[in-house]
């Protein structure tokens, strides 16, 4: 019963691969479009993502080097560095919350 349905499967790609194929060769134009504004959507959305972990990463290093330091200059240095973090992410300002 696998066998079957794994060739079935095979079967049924090859057949849309294939009415994709002859669907792209009558209408280009509208095939590359759309295949590029998915592509383009994907990286983007790839990209914010990566983006907002290594933020996310930065700040959590920052919190914990503020949780462990013993020196009172150490603490108010970091203490800055993370308002600058806050401040100039590139997902917005968390201390204003309005324009």
């Amino acid at each position: 019963m696998t066998n079957w349905l794994a060739s079935y499967r095979t079967y049924c790609l090859s057949i849309a691969f294939a009415h994709f194929i002859i669907f792209t060769c009558f209408f280009p134009y509208f095939v590359f479009c759309t295949v590029f504004i998915f592509v383009i959507f994907v990286v983007s959305w790839m990209w914010c993502d990566l983006v907002h972990h290594i933020e996310q990463a930065n700040r959590q290093e920052i919190l914990n080097l503020l949780d462990t330091c013993t020196s009172d200059q150490t603490r108010i240095i970091l203490a800055h560095q993370l308002f600058l973090h806050d401040k100039n992410s590139v997902f917005g300002d968390p201390y204003q919350l309005y324009g």
